[in-house]
């Protein structure tokens, strides 16, 4: 990405505790002879809006949690502009899918000599609503501890998480039906997940075979009825992605891959979307894959974008 000579700033002044360097930055954007143009994304602002003169940038920063991160790059679906993940939210996983870290100088280094890949994004129905989504979605578990965490962020950040899960010492167990690509599957679990990136809190893998450049999503569906259960399989995960002994989840999760999913469970169950619980809402819903529809900037090599 040489010859940048305009860059785009779009910052969520309401994300994570406000401890990033983004104004650091901006200066050495400046300081190095770079036109910077800020905008503030907020409820009265549409990211569509501030993206709509794209054509006169060289590159879109979007700063601010993976929420952010996603409205952005929805907005600019089927450009061809760069964008650069800048983490300033509480758990920034779509910055730790892509190997970004709050530096200014490590990001400047990757707006001008950084590579790009195309990634997928995602469409999520939930009633008559209709939202977008990066790096994962799911019903369930998941969704009740982002619920959960939201009072423990300001003081403990992306721990709050953790501790919100082990505070649910039981979920409920639901009979879930999911249609995938017009294939049908009845089954049991306490969540599913729809993934396209496949790193969670503190870069643990989710899953082996999740590839955000493929087209395709990721379903996980954990079984059991309390947040214990996941131990195994997070420890089954850590060993795939080192490559260390043979890898067996047993009958803890399935995984399926599909472009299309509906998912009807009983009883109802909660909705999440790249960290924002869909309130007053929940099953059954629907999701579908944009296929490499924006180019994102990464600091990973191309193949470590897979788990």
């Amino acid at each position: 990405m040489k010859d940048m000579q305009n860059v785009l700033i779009i910052e969520n002044k309401k994300a994570g505790r406000g401890n990033h360097h983004l104004h650091e930055f901006r200066d050495l954007l400046i300081e190095k002879g770079i036109n910077v143009v800020e905008r503030e994304l907020s409820r009265e602002t549409t990211p569509e809006a501030l993206t709509a003169d794209t054509d006169n940038f060289q590159a879109v920063v979007a700063a601010g949690g993976d929420g952010t991160i996603s409205c952005v790059a929805h907005a600019l679906s089927g450009k061809d502009i760069p964008l650069l993940t800048f983490p300033a939210g509480t758990a920034n996983l779509i910055a730790v899918n892509l190997g970004i870290q709050d530096n200014a100088e490590t990001l400047y280094d990757l707006l001008e000599n950084g590579e790009s890949s195309r990634i997928d994004l995602a469409e999520l129905v939930v009633g008559t609503k209709q939202y977008g989504f990066t790096m994962l979605a799911g019903v369930g578990l998941d969704a009740e501890m982002i619920h959960a965490s939201e009072e423990l962020k300001p003081t403990l950040g992306v721990a709050a998480y953790v501790v919100a899960m082990l505070k649910k010492i039981a979920v409920p167990e639901a009979d879930i039906t999911l249609e995938m690509d017009g294939k049908t599957v009845k089954t049991r679990g306490m969540s599913v997940m729809i993934a396209n990136f496949g790193m969670a809190t503190f870069g643990i893998p989710i899953t082996e075979g999740i590839d955000p450049s493929d087209g395709l999503f990721t379903i996980i569906v954990l079984k059991g009825n309390t947040p214990l259960a996941l131990v195994p399989s997070i420890i089954e995960s850590i060993k795939a992605h080192l490559k260390v002994g043979k890898v067996d989840y047993g009958d803890r999760i399935e995984v399926y891959h599909c472009k299309e999913i509906t998912i009807h469970t009983d009883p109802t169950l909660p909705v999440q979307y790249d960290g924002e619980v869909v309130e007053d809402a929940c099953t059954p819903i629907h999701a579908r894959v944009l296929p490499r529809a924006v180019r994102m900037i990464r600091a990973r090599e191309k193949e470590e974008l897979a788990t």
